[in-house]
């Protein structure tokens, strides 16, 4: 789909090109959303229970869990999961839209989380939880327009409304990352550091003053030294060094940016699974987008035989849920996402950035970024990526190891001494006192 007839969607569906687009209108409109966030909380500062919803659309964009944990154990919130359609206005197949939906389902259930698909099968529509739930606080894992109206920040103007961001912000795509219309509407936008504050308050409409730092819960889980990880890999008749690799989902021309190396390499990952296969054991990890633009460009039949070939193969394996407990029993990772090149560096293993086109770090990520990118192997070639397993994976040669010791206890580390669950459900109850 071009990115005209996506705009051309969008405007339709939301109706905001003229609000958006006139800065004084703009203005207004965030102004009654603080005025009425304003309203919110002090009618919920005598309520009992206070109904809080989390959207979500992707396994992978759930980075919530001690957010969520720490409500629910809390008497006075009632939190739950919505679970509805992503990238709605992006015509991808439905049929494997309603399967992401069955694939989030199983995710939270087995997280034991209370959720709900707001479906109703006897219409065939999508319903408005602010009819049928009408939550107090709802809390957003997606900036974008392109889900349904009903799920958006416009439609929860009078309540509480929170954002965590699906990743770790480490790529050069200032506009892409924070000059969403959503982000200067939220009551709260939770930020993983001072330096992703300043990023806020030069490239966000408002100037992020509705931001708040308070570290990142998505790499909560790896700061936990009691947290006891399940071996998610597949049984191996022998030893095997465990490697991921995780390709994004940037191939197609209409993408903001391009950092995907996945159609440069794919055939060369798959033999150098086979060629390995009896020292290393490979972990297909791609972004959960990708499948959907590979049908497009390849079509159905390819694209589920190139899955299911890492899902069946002797020492590999296909991932496409959570990953952190993947990430925690691994021995390194191949990878050219952005969030990612943060995320990888909590478990202090060898990892390797697969770079496109030679692009240079300050084309490929921010400040924050550029510093965790020298902290990784980097590969311009397949040879480079074979140097690496055969190098550092299977020698053992790590010389950058302490380099990346050194950045995380410079920047990855709790910000005073709490956990970013702590900080963010510690600003909500002070939001509501």
């Amino acid at each position: 789909m071009s990115k005209l007839l996506y705009k051309f969607k969008l405007m339709c569906a939301y109706r905001d090109a003229v609000t958006t687009r006139v800065p004084f209108l703009f203005k207004k409109k965030i102004h009654r959303h603080r005025a009425l966030s304003e309203q919110a909380a002090l009618q919920l500062r005598d309520k009992k229970v206070i109904d809080v919803a989390f959207l979500l659309t992707i396994p992978g964009m759930w980075k919530l869990d001690y957010v969520f944990e720490a409500l629910r154990k809390d008497s006075r919130f009632h939190p739950y999961i919505v679970i509805f359609p992503y990238s709605h206005f992006k015509s991808f197949e439905k049929d494997e839209l309603w399967k992401t939906v069955r694939r989030t389902e199983d995710f939270i259930k087995s997280r034991g989380y209370e959720y709900v698909i707001p479906y109703n099968e006897q219409t065939g529509k999508w319903e408005d939880i602010k009819k049928t739930l009408n939550p107090d606080i709802v809390f957003f894992t997606t900036p974008y327009r392109d889900i349904l109206p009903q799920y958006y920040v416009y439609h929860f103007a009078d309540k509480l409304t929170f954002y965590v961001s699906y990743s770790f912000q480490a790529m050069n795509a200032y506009k892409l990352d924070y000059d969403q219309i959503s982000q200067s509407l939220f009551t709260a936008v939770f930020a993983e550091s001072p330096m992703h504050l300043e990023y806020a308050h030069r490239y966000d409409r408002a100037g992020g003053e509705n931001y708040v730092v308070t570290g990142y819960p998505g790499t909560e889980v790896y700061l936990h030294k009691d947290y006891v990880a399940k071996d998610v890999w597949k049984p191996q008749a022998t030893s095997k060094k465990r490697v991921i690799w995780a390709p994004h989902h940037t191939i197609d021309a209409a993408d903001d940016f391009q950092s995907s190396t996945f159609l440069d390499v794919c055939e060369d990952m798959l033999r150098l699974a086979e060629k390995y296969k009896d020292t290393i054991q490979f972990a297909f990890k791609p972004h959960q987008l990708l499948k959907f633009k590979l049908m497009k460009l390849w079509g159905e039949e390819r694209t589920l035989a190139y899955y299911q070939k890492w899902a069946e193969m002797e020492n590999t394996q296909l991932e496409e849920a959570d990953y952190r407990d993947l990430f925690i029993h691994s021995d390194a990772m191949l990878h050219d996402s952005g969030s990612f090149t943060v995320e990888y560096l909590f478990v202090n293993k060898p990892v390797m950035y697969l770079v496109k086109d030679n692009q240079q770090p300050q084309q490929l990520f921010n400040t924050f970024g550029e510093k965790a990118f020298q902290q990784h192997y980097h590969a311009h070639s397949v040879e480079d990526i074979e140097n690496f397993l055969k190098e550092v994976v299977l020698k053992g040669n790590d010389p950058i190891k302490t380099e990346r010791e050194k950045f995380y206890n410079d920047y990855l580390a709790p910000i005073g001494g709490k956990m970013p669950s702590e900080n963010i459900v510690g600003y909500i109850k002070n939001l509501i006192k």
